[in-house]
This record gives C-alpha cells, structure tokens and sequence, in this order.
C-alpha cells in the first residue's frame, strides 16, 4: 500500500491506494514506520521525499471506513483507541526525524495525510491542492497537530477553518506559511529533478537550503482565492466570543448567501465538538506540536467513548445521511465546563 523506492539519495515513499485518494490505514502507518527507521541511518538516504499515487491527490486521511468497520463497530476488538494511537506515533516519530523531509501536496489533502508531512522541511502545493481538515463533521476536531498550525492563523480565520472545514489552496496555504513552494502540477516533475539533482551533489545538512534556492526558478506568484476574497466576511462572522454567537449571527444574515452556506455547514456538526474546537484555538498557541498531538489524541480518545465519532463517521461516510444523532444535540446543550475538562484533563 506504499511504494518506496531510492532515487539518487532520495528515499521515495509513495501513498499507494489510488482507489481511495491514498487514505491511510493500520497496515499503512506499520509501513511507513518500520520504511524510515530502515532509512533513517541508511547513508544511501539523505532526504525523505512522501509524495501519493494518481492524480486524485496526496492523501484523503485516515481510511475511516476500515477504522469504523475494523475498530469501531467490531465486536472482536479490544482495542478501539488502537488506530489513532498508532497514527500519533508515527507522526511523532516524523517530527522529531534526522533527516530532511519533503511532501508533496496535490489535491485532496486532508486529515491524516495532513498530519503525516505537516512537519515537512519542504511541502510543495500546485494548483490543484485543496486542503482542509473537516474533523467536526466527523465527531471530533482537526487533530495530528495540526491544531496548532491552525492557531497561527489570526483569529476569524483560524475559527472558521477550524470549525468549518474550510478547504485552502495553494495560495492560503503559501500566504500562510503552511507550505513553502507554489509551482505548476506540469512543472513537480521537473522540480523533483532538481531534487535529485541537489541530494546527489550535497551533503545532507545542505540540500534543503539548496533546492529552496533550485525551486526559486518554478514558484508561482501567490493567487487570490475564496477565502482572500471573503476575508471581510470571515472576520464579520467568525470573530466572535463564542460557537454560539458565530451560529446565531450566521442565522440572522440569510440574506448573504456566505452566512446561509456556512450557517448549514455547522448546523450538522458536531455541537459539543465545536465548542472544544471554539477553545482549543486558544490553546494551541501556548503549546508545542507534541503537546497539542497529545491533546488530539485524548480529545479523540473521548469521542471514540462517547459514540460521537462512530455517528460522524456513519453520517457522513456509510449511509450518508448528513442527520448525525450526536451525543450533545444543540449548542444551547453543550456544558462548557464539559468542554473546559476535556480539553485540561489530559
């Protein structure tokens, strides 16, 4: 389910399940593991390259489809916590690995995929990427850390792709400071040559300083986008002091079809989630990507409790229903202090 091949001092580790937009299964993260720590003191690596077969995209997530049948509603497993708990370890194994790593983000990228090679030394888009991390619309919260690149964004920005799912380009990516290289998906071959081109030539602790200054030659100016475009009504709506004042403003604007969309978008989420999600905005920027991963997986680890994961994933991902029975019906429901304990009791 990975391809991995060395190409001139380039260890080349390909998502290799095209028919599902490379999501990440159990088998998956065992792979990826035990294929870096077989590179990590190979002489013959110099630089990890992770990039996704097709042309669908680099990787959709975690497969919670097998999660949900393997994991979730399994009456012989033993261990429901098990999938996300070994996902966690691989990537905090890729944060703190000794050799550069690169990825390369086209198309779908969301979720799990995020969370593998957001800590990239390099992360290439184009303009096909569409990033987004739809977790509360599965029963938790965008987690794998990435909480903590979503609290660098100012405030309304940083709600409302929290909260909404939001899907970035290439530009909001590049803008901010979440990818490094913009270049055209007819050019990433020609790019990757160079990486070759530079692994071969210089000693590791050299080649991304090198093939940053290769790629100056093949990035694109950043783009206005949806989201450059509606700013002013981001910040009108999402820069508010609570889940509850962002909804009921969002109500109260039918007349503009940004609030009307956006107003159903949190109608079916998760309302207990929104409001950890509301919070864990603020937290996350006292915290490293190794605290907040920790976060992440205890916030999952109670929403694999409380069912709400099991009724996201069916909602959205089996019977495809859209009508999730959540733990936690309404926002007038949800018990902040509820929300306060999930977030501190770690």
């Amino acid at each position: 389910m990975i391809i991995k091949e060395i190409k001139d001092n380039v260890g080349i580790i390909t998502l290799n399940r095209e028919d599902k937009i490379n999501a990440l299964n159990y088998e998956m993260f065992i792979d990826i593991e035990e294929t870096l720590k077989e590179w990590e003191n190979l002489s013959d690596v110099k630089v990890i390259l992770f990039d996704g077969a097709g042309q669908r995209g680099f990787c959709s997530g975690g497969d919670l489809k097998e999660f949900y049948e393997a994991f979730l509603t399994n009456p012989s497993c033993l261990n429901k916590h098990e999938f996300f708990s070994k996902e966690v370890l691989l990537d905090k194994y890729i944060m703190s690995y000794k050799k550069p790593i690169i990825s390369h983000w086209f198309g779908i990228v969301m979720g799990g995929g995020v969370g593998l090679s957001i800590h990239s030394d390099i992360i290439i888009t184009d303009e096909t990427t569409k990033w987004a991390m739809p977790e509360t619309k599965l029963g938790f919260v965008p987690d794998v850390s990435v909480g903590k690149n979503i609290s660098t964004l100012p405030q309304a920005l940083g709600q409302y792709v929290g909260l909404t799912g939001a899907i970035l380009e290439a530009s909001d990516l590049m803008r901010y400071n979440f990818s490094h290289i913009f270049c055209r998906s007819d050019n990433y071959q020609k790019l990757i040559r160079e990486l070759f081109k530079v692994a071969k030539e210089n000693p590791q602790d050299k080649i991304i300083e090198k093939f940053k200054e290769a790629s100056k030659n093949y990035n694109l100016p950043i783009r206005n986008t949806y989201i450059s475009q509606n700013m002013d009504k981001i910040e009108k709506y999402f820069s508010k002091n609570s889940v509850k004042e962002i909804y009921y403003d969002l109500k109260d604007n039918f007349d503009d079809s940004f609030a009307y969309k956006n107003y159903h978008n949190l109608k079916i989420r998760s309302p207990l989630m929104l409001n950890v999600q509301f919070e864990k905005y603020f937290m996350c920027k006292n915290l490293s990507a190794e605290q907040t991963i920790d976060l992440d997986l205890h916030i999952l680890n109670y929403a694999t409790d409380n069912g709400d994961v099991a009724e996201g994933i069916r909602a959205t991902m089996i019977d495809k229903d859209e009508n999730p029975n959540w733990s936690v019906k309404t926002l007038e429901d949800v018990d902040m202090k509820i929300v306060m304990n999930i977030l501190n009791e770690k």
